[in-house]
């Protein structure tokens, strides 16, 4: 293949549009990143290799790390449903709901394959999961977490536990539930909180709140505790 080193190139534009779009195929950086992927046995549409498939100069200019780690994949966009998440009642699943933060999105998918939890449910709002500063904070998680874009009205039947600062002390549960985590300044919805169980996490009165990500951390580890 010769080396391109045109912006105009079809394939170059494709992999920018994926990066920015991330809508059916999606952009997975850095040699360790593209072969985990590969060996879980995703297919990748194109790999391009600094200074070979591209120059240096253009792989620069699509590389979203500060200093380009040499490999991009393109992959086309992994597609879970909130049956298949939720139809897994041995395990909690999560559901984000007006999550902005990339990078707390992709700490909590993280977190969810740390704690074994069945997937995670995008509410309308969040930030994607799948985009490259997400990709990033999953460090190599979004690789193995069901991810599904959902509505309000996929969670009907589900049991529902919201974090709220008035929610009660309680155990999170451990198993066939699903954990609400809102936004650091909206909180849950208040259509969800209607129909969820409101749970806080014991602590001091020297902070309000916690950032979500940590507030994630914490329920879910105590969750897993009490499962395994």
């Amino acid at each position: 293949m010769k080396r391109i080193t045109s912006r105009q190139n079809a394939l170059f534009k494709r992999i920018r549009a994926a990066i920015h779009e991330h809508d059916d195929e999606i952009v997975i950086e850095g040699p360790k990143a593209v072969a985990d992927a590969i060996a879980r046995g995703w297919m990748p549409i194109a790999t391009i290799t600094r200074g070979e498939e591209f120059s240096n100069e253009l792989f620069d200019a699509l590389a979203e790390t500060r200093s380009p780690q040499n490999v991009i994949g393109l992959f086309e966009r992994p597609r879970a449903s909130a049956t298949s998440i939720l139809s897994q009642r041995d395990r909690v699943a999560i559901a984000l709901d007006g999550v902005q933060d990339p990078g707390n999105v992709g700490t909590i998918v993280r977190l969810a394959a740390a704690f074994d939890a069945s997937g995670v449910l995008l509410l309308p709002g969040c930030a994607d999961a799948f985009g490259p500063k997400a990709i990033r904070a999953s460090a190599g998680a979004i690789l193995s977490v069901p991810i599904a874009d959902v509505a309000i009205s996929d969670l009907a039947g589900a049991t529902l536990f919201a974090t709220a600062a008035d929610g009660e002390r309680i155990d999170p549960p451990s198993h066939d539930a699903v954990l609400v985590f809102g936004s650091e300044g909206a909180g849950v919805s208040p259509e969800i909180m209607r129909v969820a169980k409101r749970i806080a996490i014991p602590m001091s009165d020297r902070v309000e709140s916690l950032n979500v990500a940590s507030a994630a951390a914490i329920l879910l580890a105590r969750s897993y505790a009490l499962r395994v």
